[in-house]
């Protein structure tokens, strides 16, 4: 199956880049008319004299796409933009009449080819032809500027990512070398751990997250190296909590997705304006279905300023959301008098 769509995108691209799509557009549109005109005594007659016919409606339809709307149209000079179709119209009008007076197999009509009615017929036909080739081609460009801006938006994404991991939290990586040089200085066993801990996480952030989609187990064991530091930074005034419930090894899931949530709840639940401060985090995988449940205490408004989880690292994190599980998540961010909580449930 997967063949096939590659074959298939890998066709479609060789099409557009080879402009066969206006060849595949005026054979169909020449055995439609061919159809239900019938200009001839037979189909071979029918659809060469429709070819002839509709070749001058295609000279009208290409000057209007490719000349009167770049130049005039898109230029507002709506007057002038009218003028010239209604002349070009016309001109196309007198060579067709001379065509369909010659192969025309129906007495009555042949017998009206130069009333005005018959002129009108013709110059509607020619003004339909070159209103359905510019929608068809508005159409085009609108679907190829969308994916443009696709493109453009996983640029940013991955420019996006790529300054989140040139960050590395700074004050998370400061906290954990001078946690780290305390634990030296009175040589505690707890040293070795944080070299890993911290290790560990610069070489997921630095090596393991460069090429899109990381496998989940891996974002589970950075998310417990980053919680593990923070949990000897901040001691055991703080109840730290790190459940994880499922199957992690079999999906694939963008990488520090969760790292703005986490931060968030550290930065906030262990706040020295907090007597007795937590932060709990649960995470559970079911067919497919990950749910990703955040709380953290928060400061009195009267003992500190209270923030909720929001700032520029949170429209950042929607972004990519949109980008990556458009239509495949649900996020909710709630504040209660003593806690923030986070609730993402994705679709892997």
């Amino acid at each position: 199956m997967q063949t096939g769509k590659s074959l298939a995108r890998l066709a479609y691209k060789w099409i557009l880049q080879a402009r066969l799509y206006h060849l595949f557009f005026w054979l169909v549109y020449t055995l439609f008319f061919a159809l239900a005109v019938q200009p001839g005594h037979n189909p071979r007659e029918w659809v060469l004299y429709s070819g002839l016919i509709l070749s001058l409606h295609g000279v009208v339809a290409y000057f209007n796409n490719y000349y009167l709307v770049n130049r005039y149209l898109y230029s507002r000079q709506y007057l002038t933009y009218v003028v010239l179709l209604a002349l070009s119209v016309v001109a196309a009008i007198f060579p067709i009449s001379i065509i369909v007076h010659n192969v025309i197999n129906n007495k009555e009509l042949k017998s009206i080819v130069w009333s005005w009615d018959f002129v009108l017929i013709i110059g509607l036909s020619v003004l339909f032809t070159v209103v359905l080739s510019m929608v068809l081609k508005l159409l085009k460009n609108w679907y190829s500027e969308e994916q443009l801006n696709k493109q453009l938006q996983q640029i940013n994404l991955q420019t996006e990512l790529k300054f989140l991991k040139s960050q590395i939290n700074p004050h998370f990586l400061f906290n954990s070398l001078n946690n780290l040089y305390a634990l030296t200085l009175t040589k505690s066993d707890q040293a070795p751990e944080v070299v890993l801990r911290l290790s560990n996480i610069l070489r997921y952030v630095l090596y393991e997250t460069a090429d899109g989609p990381v496998p989940l187990e891996k974002e589970v064991r950075y998310l417990e190296d980053y919680i593990d530091l923070e949990r000897i930074r901040v001691g055991s005034r703080v109840d730290i909590r790190f459940e994880t419930q499922g199957h992690f090894g079999n999906w694939l899931i963008e990488p520090m997705l969760f790292l703005t949530f986490v931060e968030n709840s550290f930065k906030h639940g262990v706040s020295a304006a907090i007597e007795h401060g937590w932060v709990h985090i649960h995470m559970a995988e079911h067919n497919g279905t990950l749910d990703f449940d955040i709380e953290n205490s928060k400061a009195d408004v009267a003992a500190g300023a209270s923030h909720g989880p929001g700032g520029i690292g949170l429209e950042n994190l929607r972004k990519r959301l949109d980008l990556s599980y458009a239509g495949r998540y649900q996020l909710n961010l709630t504040e209660t008098p003593q806690a923030y909580k986070v609730h993402l449930t994705l679709q892997l």
